[in-house]
């Protein structure tokens, strides 16, 4: 994934194949600042929100945005609309969630905790974008 928002900061941004472009506005007040690190998995497209796939980073500390991380799946933020958060990290390091933040920060829309099976499922139904960078490069 790569990281377009950082935990706890207003500035976000938005990946748009090659390089990060700054979001205006940055976020919006009713949104609250994020309790996690939050980005995109380049190369996998949500049909529900007509964008590349949310992807969420478990640790409890911020990741500079532009950052390339790889880690493993470990479940996803399931939403009643389809855009569902996949959750990625260390093996294990679910816990290093946030998940009060996280609850506070999608109240309204129905969130529930999907285990790792589930999201592997999710992402393998998307269908995949052509010519996206691996991550990493």
């Amino acid at each position: 994934m790569i990281v377009e928002w950082s935990l706890g900061s207003p500035l976000r941004f938005d990946w748009n194949g090659q390089t990060l472009v700054p979001r205006d506005p940055p976020w919006r007040a009713e949104w609250g600042l994020p309790p996690v690190n939050y980005g995109q998995i380049p190369g996998y497209f949500n049909p529900a929100d007509q964008a590349a796939l949310d992807a969420i980073w478990a640790c409890r500390e911020p990741v500079a945005a532009g950052t390339w991380l790889l880690g493993e799946v470990l479940g996803m933020i399931w939403l009643p609309d389809g855009d569902h958060k996949i959750i990625l990290g260390e093996p294990q390091n679910l816990h290093n969630l946030d998940m009060d933040g996280l609850w506070a920060w999608f109240r309204g829309r129905e969130p529930r905790l999907a285990g790792g099976q589930e999201a592997i499922a999710f992402i393998g139904s998307l269908p995949s974008l052509k010519g996206s960078p691996a991550p990493g490069h």
